[in-house]
């Protein structure tokens, strides 16, 4: 008789041992948008590509909401909060930094855009970044009501221009360069009938680039311009 016979072996993994992390089930969820689009996205088809039963997915995200929330944490991370931080002479510099960082994340994630609208920004990263963006304002001279109105301004329009630049897409990266819609919305706009559009057409080249990162630095200053009373700081 061997020893220990009468004792039951523990099967299955140690009490509180987990068998991924929140990262893993992010990183799954942007690779899931980033091939099959928003529509794509499922607590499912998460766990198959993480090779785990459905609720373990729930050890990490308690539901939809929570998981897109945590999408919405990430990209935020991806787009380097650092870049708010530095000298107050430069708060221009380090809204603008950050901004743009965010569009070409946003960019590289296209199939996440809607989270932004949907999703409360109330996540640790989310307020780090809105504290930082006020703290830019701060250091443009505005008191702290004017800057906590600005800092929510600046956030409609990055977050507007990116929706409105990525509703044009299928939402599944690589998306077309600059150029590429450039092109394309030039040739849609020459259909246009230059009797009942003659403004649209022409200021058709313009109008072509809306989409570009030249558009989106464009607004963007000229938002902080009036947010400070002019051009101040460095750009």
């Amino acid at each position: 008789m061997r020893d220990g016979s009468n004792q039951r072996r523990p099967r299955g993994r140690p009490p509180g041992t987990r068998l991924l992390s929140l990262g893993q089930v992010v990183d799954a969820a942007l690779a899931l948008l980033d091939e099959h689009g928003p529509a794509g996205l499922s607590m499912r088809r998460i766990a198959d590509l993480l090779g785990v039963h459905n609720n373990a997915i729930y050890t990490y995200v308690a539901d939809r909401a929570a998981l897109e929330a945590a999408i919405v944490e990430r990209l935020l991370v991806d787009a380097d909060p650092a870049l708010l931080a530095g000298p107050p002479r430069i708060w221009r510099r380090r809204l603008t930094r950050y901004a743009s960082s965010l569009r070409a994340v946003l960019r590289s994630h296209p199939g996440a855009m809607s989270f932004f609208m949907t999703a409360p920004m109330v996540g640790d990263v989310a307020l780090d970044v809105g504290e930082a963006t006020m703290r830019c304002f701060l250091d443009a001279g505005l008191d702290s009501e004017d800057a906590s109105r600005a800092s929510y301004l600046a956030s409609l329009y990055v977050l507007g221009f990116m929706a409105f630049d990525i509703a044009e897409t299928d939402a599944i990266p690589p998306l077309p360069t600059d150029d590429e819609r450039m092109l394309r919305r030039r040739a849609m706009l020459g259909l246009l009938d230059p009797k009942r559009f003659p403004l649209t057409i022409s200021t058709a080249t313009t109008a072509a680039n809306w989409v570009s990162a030249s558009t989106f630095e464009w607004g963007l200053q000229r938002i902080l311009d009036g947010l400070v009373g002019g051009p101040g700081g460095e750009h």
